[in-house]
C-alpha cells in the first residue's frame, strides 16, 4: 500500500529517545550489496553470488543553528569521526517503530548553501556502518 513520504523522517536514536532532524525537507536510504563473480573459465554467461551489504543516507534540511539540535550533533560526529545511531521511517504510538530502519551511521558529508534571499539548506550524507534493523521485522 502507498503512503507518503512525509511520514518517514530522519531521527537521531539515544537510549531508545527519538529526536527528529528538524529541518529536514527530504531523505533517501540507499541499501546495496555486492556482487561476486564466481565465473570459471568453461562459463560463457557469468555467475555472481551476493557479497556485503551496505547503505547510505541522504538528506536535505533547512538548517538549525541550535548548539544542541541534532543538526549540532551530526556536524560534531563529522569533526570527530564518531558514530550516530539514527531511524529513518515512521515512529508509532509511544514512539516505538513502525516502518522504516535503524542503523548506525558515520557522518560522511555536510554541505550547505547559501543562497541570495534563501533560507541556508544543508545536504548531509551518512554512511551506514554495520548491520540494519528493518521495521516491521522480515520474521
Amino acid at each position: 500500500m502507498s503512503k507518503l513520504g512525509n511520514k518517514n523522517k530522519l531521527y537521531l536514536t539515544t537510549g531508545g529517545s527519538y529526536t527528529f532532524v528538524k529541518g529536514e525537507t527530504n531523505s533517501s536510504l540507499n541499501l546495496s550489496q555486492d556482487m561476486v563473480e564466481t565465473s570459471d573459465k568453461e562459463s560463457r554467461w557469468k555467475k555472481y553470488i551476493a557479497g556485503l551489504i551496505g547503505g547510505t543516507v541522504d538528506a536535505t534540511l533547512y538548517a538549525d543553528e541550535g548548539a544542541d539540535s541534532p543538526q549540532a550533533t551530526l556536524l560534531k560526529a563529522l569533526f570527530e569521526g564518531a558514530e550516530v545511531e539514527c531511524f529513518l521511517g515512521d515512529l508509532g504510538s509511544g514512539s516505538t517503530p513502525v516502518d522504516g530502519d535503524a542503523f548506525t551511521a558515520l557522518v560522511a558529508s555536510i554541505s550547505s548553501t547559501y543562497d541570495n534571499g534563501a533560507v541556508i539548506s544543508r545536504s548531509v550524507s551518512l554512511q551506514i556502518t554495520g548491520e540494519v534493523e528493518h521495521y516491521p521485522s522480515f520474521n
